[in-house]
């Protein structure tokens, strides 16, 4: 096992990571990513969860972890929950180059929840994720961050959600959230209903930015066009006047005391239909002079350049089997044409050329007159009217935990600054999980008063 003598250089122009492509199992792979990369210069890019014991033990590292230097600004998303396992697995990461090293605190498939504690499973042991972003943020200088969800089964409640951003934030050089704004059921559900059935609170992201207005949050989950991207990254404080007067400095959500999201990161409609949820992202979020692909009739060919390189990689058996094949460097393409007049056609010629295809040009070749020039040469759609406000999102916000006021976090500036209307304090207390909670708090503070020196600062905070 070699780690590459060099990192992938830095694109001359990485921005703040105002919209990513979510981490998914089996499908943010290696070749997605350069189809969505194409597609937008500036989009960051996840990819999928890569579990330690793998990148620690595995003969084909670069099968797991190599990228083309263009495919930055990219993050790799770490899975599992030994500290010391993570630390070292970190250090090989950063040796390729990745601009950000996310741990898995999200996932509730049965893949990632049962096996040794990891994924969603891990927020019911802030303690826990606290040393291992620790044991990570002392082994490299790529920054670290954290995907999770609103709770786990019946941990679901805003202060205990606030109890672990807390833990995790002041145990480790952590600074950035992912958070997926709903629930998840380890039992009883399995990954599809985990990302349809439990409601969605994105409220709740926009009161982690105002109780820990030092951190930054980005919002996941039900965001499925450009259009709701931008609402998202407008909407302040919760209120729709300030939403429309941000105006269109997007890149402002988190910062100058505003209480917004810093990004928003898409999922299954980046991949589903990647021309419609990315093409016209370099302009409408980034605020980039142009967009980096003019129509699909480039993509595809660019696309299919540098596929066709890639054929056999990483192996090529004995009887002729290559890995990847043309099949799995053509899956990702087809969405494509989502919704597109012949676009049904086209993917069953596909289908069929697949059959007899020795390369993802051929497969091109042979399919592509199938659709109209016109859908093939379109620019991309231009941004539409933007919803006045979130669905999903409930104006009152849920009132700031003790545990946060106790602790001087950013609640108790805001409670105090005199802050009013929906977004803060204005409900009473929900009495579900804040006993619990305040309990575990009260036994951290004589803990804590005992120490005679203060603590050292995290590393990297």
């Amino acid at each position: 096992m070699t780690v590459p003598e060099g990192m992938a250089p830095a694109p001359a122009d990485i921005r703040p990571q105002l919209l990513s492509v979510a981490p998914m199992m089996d499908w943010t792979d290696l070749y997605y990513r350069q189809l969505a990369r194409l597609i937008s210069r500036h989009t960051w890019l996840y990819t999928e969860m890569v579990v330690d014991s793998t990148i620690l033990h595995t003969p084909f590292l670069d099968k797991f972890l190599w990228f083309p230097p263009e495919q930055r600004p990219i993050v790799c998303q770490l899975g599992g929950s030994n500290p010391e396992q993570l630390a070292r697995a970190a250090k090989i990461v950063e040796g390729y180059g990745y601009d950000e090293i996310n741990l898995n605190c999200g996932c509730p498939s049965d893949r990632v929840a049962g096996a040794g504690c990891f994924g969603a499973a891990l927020m019911l042991q802030p303690e826990l994720v606290a040393a291992c972003c620790q044991a990570m943020c002392q082994a490299v200088s790529t920054p670290v961050t954290v995907k999770c969800r609103l709770g786990v089964d019946d941990f679901d409640t805003y202060p205990e959600l606030a109890r672990f951003i807390r833990v995790v934030s002041e145990g480790s050089c952590v600074r950035h959230f992912i958070i997926h704004a709903r629930k998840c059921l380890l039992k009883g559900l399995n990954p599809h209903q985990n990302r349809t059935i439990p409601p969605l609170r994105y409220e709740w992201v926009w009161a982690l930015k105002r109780d820990f207005p030092h951190l930054d949050f980005s919002l996941n989950g039900g965001v499925l066009t450009l259009e709701e991207v931008a609402a998202a990254l407008r909407t302040v404080n919760g209120d729709a006047g300030e939403a429309a007067a941000a105006g269109s400095d997007l890149s402002a959500g988190g910062g100058g005391g505003r209480q917004g999201v810093m990004g928003v990161m898409v999922g299954r409609a980046a991949y589903n239909m990647p021309w419609e949820a990315l093409g016209n992202a370099d302009v409408a979020v980034f605020g980039a002079a142009e967009n980096a692909a003019i129509s699909r009739r480039q993509v595809l060919a660019d696309y299919a350049a540098w596929a066709d390189t890639m054929i056999g990689r990483w192996r090529v058996a004995e009887d002729g089997y290559k890995s990847p094949n043309v099949r799995t460097l053509v899956k990702p393409l087809l969405g494509m044409f989502h919704g597109e007049p012949r676009g049904k056609k086209w993917r069953a010629a596909v289908d069929t050329a697949l059959k007899t295809a020795t390369s993802v040009s051929q497969v091109l070749e042979m399919t592509l007159p199938v659709l109209k020039p016109e859908t093939l040469d379109a620019p991309p759609r231009a941004l539409g009217s933007l919803p006045e406000r979130l669905q999903h999102y409930t104006p009152e916000l849920p009132p700031t935990p003790e545990h946060v006021l106790r602790e001087g976090g950013a609640g108790s500036s805001a409670q105090a600054s005199g802050s009013s209307g929906t977004s803060l304090g204005s409900r009473k207390r929900p009495a579900e999980g804040e006993a619990a909670v305040e309990e575990a708090a009260a036994e951290e503070a004589p803990a804590a008063a005992a120490e005679a020196e203060p603590a050292p600062a995290a590393a990297g905070a």
